[in-house]
């Protein structure tokens, strides 16, 4: 099994920009594939979360109503259960108010599948997750700006991850990371201020 995880991970793409600075760094070259994959599936999924959150919890407030027709309800479910499997919005909601989300998504799935549902329980779960939702303010994360974030919470310790560097001369960021970033995601003008920022102040994401 670990000479097929390691045959799978040799397979994938190269990476551009994390992967050669992990491989400085003295990790594995295919150690450094695999987590260079990491590091940029979680940007991702932190982008699409970012994007999402305002859908999902219009959604789960308009279940959380009483008197919803059932093909209204029959979309939101649809949009909960997309939400559900491409994001981890749903499960850090339960979490936050330490519940599990079993069986409101099971009551999702059925309702789609055409099963009879007891669509007051729906609500009764979606009333007790509506007064917890909160929208933060302040604009979408991007991929890069997440990945560069988690890459520095994460993987600093076998990595040049620092603070960022400015050069005057040259009037742009200079840190490895940076440069990093910037390769794999194709955006030479990144800005990795807004991810430091997040770090410092609490918002961002945390790896035990």
């Amino acid at each position: 099994m670990i000479g097929l995880a390691i045959k799978k991970v040799s397979e994938l793409p190269p990476s551009p920009g994390y992967e050669p600075l992990l491989i400085r760094s003295g990790v594995d070259p295919i150690a450094a594939r695999g987590l260079a994959r990491i590091v940029v599936r979680h940007g991702e999924r932190r982008a699409a979360e970012s994007g999402r959150h305002r859908r999902v919890f219009h959604a789960v407030r308009f279940l959380a109503k009483p008197d919803r027709q059932r093909r209204a309800i029959f979309r939101r479910a649809q949009l909960l259960l997309e939400a559900w499997d491409k994001t981890s919005i749903i499960e850090t909601v339960f979490d936050d108010i330490g519940l599990r989300e079993t069986e409101f998504i099971g009551l999702l799935k059925a309702l789609i599948e055409g099963r009879d549902v007891d669509c007051r329980r729906i609500r009764e779960i979606a009333a007790r997750l509506a007064p917890h939702l909160l929208l933060r303010r302040g604009p979408k994360i991007g991929g890069a700006s997440a990945a560069h974030e988690f890459f520095l919470a994460g993987i600093e310790r076998v990595s040049e991850a620092h603070a960022y560097s400015w050069s005057a001369s040259q009037e742009d960021f200079t840190d490895p990371v940076t440069e990093a970033t910037r390769r794999e995601f194709n955006e030479p003008d990144f800005d990795p201020r807004p991810a430091h920022r997040r770090r410092k102040d609490g918002r961002g994401v945390k790896i035990d």
